[in-house]
C-alpha cells in the first residue's frame, strides 16, 4: 500500500525540485523519528533528549541525500528498515537495566553507526 500525501507518491512527494529540499527532508526525518521512537518503545528502551538529537543528526544527511536524489518509495522503505536497524543496534550496545528496559547512552551511537554502515542514504559514500 503507498502512502499519499497531498495527492502523490511518497516518493514523488520527497522529490520536489530544490527549492522543496529542506522541506521534503524535514518530513523525511519526521517519518524517520516516527520509526525511530516507535523502536525504541519496541525495545522498552529510553533515549534522552540528547540521544534523541544524535540520532537525528544520524539520519539528517540521509533524509537530504535521499530528497536530492529523488529516492523512490522502495529505497525509502529500505531506509525505514536500516533507520530501525539503526535503533536496535543502539539498544544493543546500552546497559539493560535490572527492570529489561534500557537506557541508550550516547556512547551508544558511535557502534550503532559501525554497526550498521556502510548503508544508503546514511553512511554509503
Amino acid at each position: 500500500m503507498a502512502l499519499w500525501l497531498i495527492g502523490l507518491p511518497v516518493g514523488q512527494a520527497f522529490a520536489q525540485n530544490s527549492n522543496e529540499t529542506p522541506y521534503a527532508a524535514s518530513r523525511l526525518i519526521g517519518r524517520w523519528r516516527t520509526i525511530m521512537n516507535r523502536t525504541l518503545e519496541d525495545a522498552r528502551a529510553f533515549a534522552s533528549e540528547e540521544v534523541g538529537d544524535l540520532m537525528e543528526e544520524f539520519v539528517s544527511p540521509g533524509a537530504v541525500r535521499a530528497v536530492q536524489d529523488k529516492a523512490t518509495e522502495a529505497q525509502l522503505k529500505k531506509a525505514d528498515e536500516v533507520v530501525e536497524r539503526f535503533v536496535y543496534a543502539l539498544v544493543r550496545a546500552s546497559a539493560r537495566q535490572p527492570d529489561g528496559s534500557v537506557v541508550v547512552e550516547p556512547s551508544a551511537i558511535e557502534p550503532a553507526v559501525k554497526a550498521i554502515c556502510p548503508v544508503y542514504p546514511f553512511c554509503d559514500r
